[in-house]
């Protein structure tokens, strides 16, 4: 339950950090008309805030990381608890669900999916 909580809150980690500058950007544009001095404190804060930022993601997709390896050295797959593991010769080097088709390196991490384009087909 929480290493499903971990993985959605990771996977939209970047959304959120964006949204929160975004809310910073509107807050220090209004403090522009009402107390000037604010937006610097509000500028440094957001560049500062930024390593922090920056720092918190790369601890959460480390324990993400190291739950899954965990997992995966069990023979278990993170994302549904299946044990129909099998390995990938190519590509990323790491091991793919058959139950759920779920793709993780072999230190644990994520791999997206790569959507193919669509081909017209001509009847």
């Amino acid at each position: 339950m929480v290493l499903k909580l971990l993985r959605q809150f990771n996977r939209a980690y970047g959304y959120a950090v964006f949204g929160i500058y975004l809310v910073a950007f509107g807050i220090a544009f209004l403090f522009v008309f009402i107390f000037p001095p604010a937006t610097l404190a509000l500028l440094f804060i957001s560049i500062f805030g930024l390593l922090f930022f920056n720092v918190l993601g790369f601890m959460l997709r480390t324990i993400e990381r190291r739950w899954n390896r965990a997992r995966l050295d069990k023979g278990r797959c993170p994302e549904c608890g299946a044990a129909a593991l099998s390995a990938i010769v190519g590509g990323a080097g790491g091991v793919r669900c058959g139950a759920c088709d779920a793709m993780h390196d072999a230190q644990g991490a994520w791999i997206k999916p790569e959507l193919r384009e669509a081909v017209a087909v001509q009847a």
